[in-house]
């Protein structure tokens, strides 16, 4: 469920007289403001459970956002100088998650970061000693014909700077890959490789064809390599899980197709842009894939 503000209403500042508006639900109250909730503005996809988020601030009442099935309050407070005072999950409700994640810090002006995602209700919150830190999902869809409920799902942290969300590089990248570990993703998407290609055959004239279920195992290896720095070591994973059996579809040819594949999924999720995740290490052969 999703509903589109008035452009009248959604310039961020504009005052909007309460006799406009239906009665608000007072979510959080401190620092001269409140975080109110409000049934949807007509028109639209609108009904009874819908809900708008709004923020009341020096005198004005400013839109968030709207379209909510729910409204939750992830994070109170920050631990860190550059943490937001709120942190708030606006969830459109349905199969998919998809919500909008607010950031709010108070000062001299008030700012408002915004991420909108998929899969939000999996969003995690924990306070540490050095700052707030939010695991939001970042999901692939569909990929290699898998259903809506087959979606990959990598864990991707993130923190504050200055008020605005950043990719916590340094926690991505500071587990060293073990050779157990490989080992053990290596023989999974091995034998998911493998399993493909006995099912499809070569009874297909297309690469690359989809699998019954897609190829989750596969593909949450090569996320999870890459989205930790280390993309060399998916590529020749792949190479060296990728079947070859005499007959096969995928013995006749497309293991780079797949990487491309693989690679612009990647790339084409929103999170990749809005964290810059091209600054990973060897995430200049992903880019290049793609």
């Amino acid at each position: 469920m999703r509903f589109v503000l008035p452009l009248v209403l959604l310039t961020l500042g504009m005052a909007a007289p309460d006799g406009r508006l239906p009665p608000p639900a007072v979510i959080w109250q401190g620092k001269g403001a409140a975080i109110e909730t409000r049934p949807c503005p007509p028109g639209g996809d609108h009904d009874a459970s819908c809900r708008s988020l709004w923020l009341r601030s020096d005198g004005m009442i400013r839109p968030l956002g709207a379209g909510y099935l729910s409204v939750e309050m992830l994070s109170d407070h920050g631990d860190g100088p550059g943490d937001p005072d709120l942190v708030i999950l606006g969830n459109d409700g349905g199969s998919g998650g998809d919500g909008d994640l607010f950031a709010i810090r108070f000062g001299a002006m008030v700012t408002i970061d915004t991420v909108r995602g998929e899969r939000f209700t999996a969003i995690r919150v924990t306070h540490a000693h050095d700052g707030l830190r939010v695991m939001l999902p970042f999901d692939i869809e569909y990929f290699n014909g898998a259903a809506h409920a087959g979606a990959v799902i990598v864990p991707l942290p993130v923190r504050w700077r200055a008020g605005r969300a950043a990719a916590d590089v340094a926690a991505m990248t500071h587990t060293p890959t073990s050779a157990p570990d490989l080992f053990a993703r290596e023989t999974g998407v091995r034998r998911e490789l493998a399993a493909w290609a006995t099912d499809v055959g070569a009874t297909l004239h297309l690469y690359p064809p989809a699998a019954r279920s897609g190829t989750g195992t596969t593909l949450h290896a090569m996320a999870e390599l890459i989205l930790s720095g280390h993309a060399d070591v998916a590529r020749a994973m792949l190479h060296r899980a990728w079947s070859r059996r005499p007959g096969s579809t995928i013995a006749l040819g497309g293991e780079e197709s797949f990487w491309r594949a693989i690679c612009r999924a990647m790339v084409g999720q929103p999170l990749w842009q809005r964290f810059a995740l091209d600054q990973l290490p060897h995430a200049d052969l992903v880019a290049r894939a793609a």
